[in-house]
């Protein structure tokens, strides 16, 4: 008799331990910047981890910058979205995305000039870019951001 409650408490642990560990709701978190000071005319690589039940997350990326200069002025492409490639469903991986100075990374139509120094010295962009995904179904993971990005003008 022990023996069949011992086994039948294990199956029952074995069981309760081995529920989803996945959400429906895209999970990400950011894992590194290649580059959180940008050269002039330069780059840098987001990685995010990801995991999602379904690993239907071939949908769109978005990200949001988010300029945190003293000097208030009109920004460029404050958002953009990405579609993210199709690929298998897996449950759990990295995303890669690879970030343009022209294209992704300026920000501030008309920089102002480095306070003290030459005036055609702007100042850089300094951002917060926050980034969330969409999967097939819709559901919308959490936002992560990256922390402070240099953008040098």
């Amino acid at each position: 008799m022990k023996k069949i409650l011992i086994t039948g408490f294990v199956l029952v642990v074995l069981f309760a331990c081995n529920k989803d560990k996945y959400q429906t709701k895209p999970q990400i978190s950011f894992k590194l910047i290649t580059n959180s000071v940008v050269p002039a005319s330069g780059g840098t690589t987001i990685v995010l981890s990801y995991t999602d039940k379904e690993g239907d997350i071939s949908d769109t990326l978005y990200l949001l910058k988010v300029r945190l200069n003293k000097t208030v002025v009109p920004t460029l492409r404050d958002s953009i979205k990405y579609k993210i490639p199709d690929f298998p469903n897996y449950d759990k991986g990295e995303i890669s995305v690879a970030l343009t100075y022209q294209n992704d990374l300026v920000s501030a139509q008309t920089p102002p000039p480095i306070q003290g120094s030459n005036p055609s010295q702007p100042q850089p962009d300094t951002l917060l870019i926050k980034i969330w995904i969409h999967d097939k179904a819709g559901h919308v993971s959490d936002t992560v951001s990256t922390g402070q990005v240099v953008i040098m003008r």
